[in-house]
């Protein structure tokens, strides 16, 4: 009776999963016909709640139109983005809050160009013209392996924490609308769904906030968890692929014997490959099924420390800092 019950809740469980993934595919696809500008922030939230019904479905459809129809602000980079208020009271102070946030998220509307504030501070407005509770979320961000093991790295991004059916769900807006390519400071639109109610500790393997308790994560605890966790690329993020096996983003490989990796939920057919930073080429590799999870082994050539990216289907899916002995 006991695995009957077992079998079932897993099926129930497939069958929510797939009903929720087709439920924001439906979002995406009507979102793709929005028109690119609306008069205010209010006009694009009114049209969002008369195409759609729920919390999840609404929060989507702004996330999505702001990921596709703003571009992040490449020429603002570096500029000082502080805002000092003068004020007599504490009310007059967060009234000028305010004004700024409504101010700020349709100057992001308007000029479809932000910085990660500007993401953020439309999405936290667009929910709530919803009745939908949001949060903006500040804190550090890692983007690169060279960033792996720092604790010091400083607060430098924005994000939301978005209330549905009851309960904490973060996104990230901005690395939803794409990528920027900081050799040529060029940003290139790539739609992503992966910073959408994303499994919090996938999250927080690339963000931290200041305020811990925005950190819904059951793994890290701390600035070293975070600092010291392998940097995830775009094969890994929003395919519910888990890592089990190395967890430390930083290892030691002894050279003869390679280093092992195990994960759950990767497609058995997946190509593997894996590339050292001081060796020419990268290497193919054969998943091998290991229980109910897939392992694969790297075998370095060059002693020494080094940067390791695996790929999965010619994409780069996690980042290592090695030390080859």
């Amino acid at each position: 009776m006991r695995s009957y019950k077992y079998i079932l809740g897993l099926i129930l469980f497939f069958s929510l999963a797939s009903a929720k993934a087709q439920d924001l595919s439906r979002v995406d696809q009507v979102l793709g016909g929005y028109p690119a500008n609306f008069s205010s922030t209010e006009a694009l939230a009114l049209k969002i709640t008369r195409d759609f019904s729920t919390d999840l479905e609404k929060a989507r459809a702004a996330y999505t139109w702001i990921a596709l129809h703003v571009a992040y602000d490449t020429k603002a980079l570096g500029k000082s983005q502080r805002v000092r208020f003068s004020y007599r009271s504490q009310a007059e102070l967060e009234a000028k809050k305010k004004q700024f946030r409504k101010d700020l998220a349709l100057k992001t509307l308007k000029r479809h160009k932000a910085l990660c504030e500007g993401y953020s501070t439309l999405f936290q407005n667009l929910c709530r013209h919803m009745n939908i509770e949001c949060e903006i979320v500040s804190g550090t961000a890692r983007r690169m392996i060279t960033e792996i093991g720092r604790e010091n790295l400083p607060s430098n991004h924005a994000w939301n924490a978005v209330k549905i059916n009851g309960s904490w769900q973060l996104i990230d807006a901005t690395w939803a609308a794409g990528w920027v390519d900081y050799s040529k400071m060029k940003f290139n639109k790539e739609f992503s769904s992966a910073y959408f109610a994303s499994d919090p500790d996938e999250f927080a393997m690339k963000h931290l906030p200041d305020d811990k308790k925005w950190l819904l994560s059951s793994k890290i605890k701390s600035n070293a968890d975070f600092a010291a966790q392998p940097i995830p690329f775009k094969a890994f993020l929003g395919k519910n692929i888990r890592l089990i096996a190395p967890q430390n983003g930083i290892v030691s490989i002894v050279k003869s014997s390679g280093l092992q990796f195990l994960l759950q939920n990767l497609p058995p057919n997946t190509k593997v490959a894996y590339h050292f930073k001081k060796e020419k080429y990268g290497q193919k590799v054969k998943a091998y099924p290991n229980g109910n999870m897939l392992g694969f082994t790297i075998f370095p050539n060059v002693k020494g420390k080094d940067e390791l990216i695996i790929y999965f289907d010619g994409v780069p899916a996690l980042g290592y800092k090695v030390h080859v002995k």
